[in-house]
């Protein structure tokens, strides 16, 4: 039976009382670790696997002053080979494992009181649950069974009037001892000799091939301190199995990150200096393709640079040589397509070489007031006087500043 949640590899395992050891138990407040351990070596003096290591699940069903009473249930790990073959063929995960026929009793129990508003507690009612091959039998007083057993080799008649002979003895030696108000079998189950137990037999419908039950046990999952029988090693294999697939789903979201900042480095490699620090942080992190993306980077540079004939030597010439004031020499020239131009010259007057060096600073690509600037830093060294009266200055004009370098 597959479970609602949001991991669809994992299921909650309904199975017949026959398959589980179940057993109604007090468990006493004032020693309540002895009685666990009493509940436990009860079921594990019944199981045909004496060696197995039990795992013990209890389920309370009544608060009482002196304790608790409960439904005490294990299974057998060396009885579960079949099952185990069946999951792994079905690559399911279990994460709980309850009793099919106390789904069943979830469902049904309104039709098991039939006209009754509630069940009379003063009475015993006996109650068979059809299960495949086998019974699951209950003994109840009111709503709380007081014994519970699964009857197999139905095939004569005697068979069923003694395991529930069986039952019965048991109910009075948990419950004390009570008249039998009437027997409720579901499905189909053989009544015949049922009639010494009570005159009182009504049977319901019960389609085990519906999957009967099932509803039931889906409810009582979600519900807390409910039965769960699921051996101590299939606990560990679902803790390892839900951490793997943590790690797994962990490190596919790495992937994918690190695959998308690969993708945006290498595809915009001019824009990677104004990337963020955390690009930064990741870049170092994976030091040997960040020296490739640098690499790159400055070899897309270089040929964009190359490719522009707006920064070529002539062109920044003429430029220069346009915004020239009045009374102004150029002395010498010295050009690199890769930084900028540096010169220096003479002039009549000091003003006129910081107005010559403003409109160098303003110089930009285009006449909008957004035009990119051709040069990104303008040094001026000067103006100082000569022993003849001019203004001798140097200056120097930087494609990039030198925080950009």
């Amino acid at each position: 039976m597959r479970a609602t949640g949001e991991k669809s590899n994992e299921a909650v395992l309904a199975l017949p009382l026959g398959r589980l050891l179940a057993k109604i138990v007090r468990i006493d407040s004032a020693d309540k670790e002895g009685s666990v351990a009493a509940a436990l070596a009860e079921l594990k003096a019944a199981s045909p696997y004496p060696d197995d290591d039990l795992t013990l699940s209890l389920e309370t069903m009544r608060e009482t002053a002196s304790g608790q009473i409960a439904i005490a249930a294990a299974l057998p790990e060396s009885a579960t080979e079949d099952i185990g073959e069946a999951l792994d063929a079905a690559k399911l995960n279990i994460t709980r494992i309850d009793a099919l026929s106390l789904g069943v009793l979830r469902e049904k129990w309104p039709f098991i009181l039939g006209n009754q508003p509630e069940a009379d507690a003063s009475v015993r009612r006996l109650v068979f649950v059809q299960e495949l091959d086998d019974v699951a039998a209950f003994a109840m007083d009111g709503d709380m069974p007081v014994a519970m057993r699964a009857i197999s080799g139905l095939s004569i008649e005697a068979d069923m009037v003694r395991e529930t002979t069986r039952l019965l003895l048991e109910a009075e030696d948990f419950g004390g001892s009570r008249e039998v108000a009437e027997v409720v079998t579901l499905g189909d189950v053989p009544v015949e000799g049922l009639g010494i137990f009570s005159k009182n037999i009504r049977r319901l419908e019960l389609a085990v091939e519906d999957h009967a039950g099932f509803d039931g046990v889906a409810e009582r999952s979600v519900e807390e301190g409910t039965l769960n029988a699921l051996p101590e090693s299939w606990r560990v294999m679902l803790e390892e199995t839900r951490f793997k697939g943590k790690m797994k789903r962990a490190l596919v979201a790495a992937i994918s990150v690190w695959v998308l900042v690969m993708a945006v480095l290498f595809g915009v490699p001019v824009a990677y200096g104004y990337m963020t620090d955390h690009q930064k942080s990741l870049s170092r992190a994976h030091s040997r393709r960040y020296n490739e993306v640098k690499e790159m980077r400055e070899k897309v540079r270089l040929v964009q640079k190359y490719s522009d004939h707006s920064r070529g030597a002539l062109e920044i010439l003429k430029a220069v040589s346009d915004r020239m004031p009045a009374g102004i020499v150029l002395g010498n020239w010295n050009f690199k397509r890769e930084d900028g131009v540096r010169f220096s010259g003479e002039s009549d007057d000091a003003s006129s070489v910081y107005v010559f060096k403003d409109a160098l600073q303003a110089m930009a690509f285009g006449e909008d007031d957004d035009a990119e600037k051709v040069f990104a830093q303008v040094l001026l060294t000067g103006p100082s006087a000569t022993k003849g009266g001019k203004q001798k200055f140097d200056i120097e004009c930087r494609y990039e500043s030198e925080e950009e370098r």
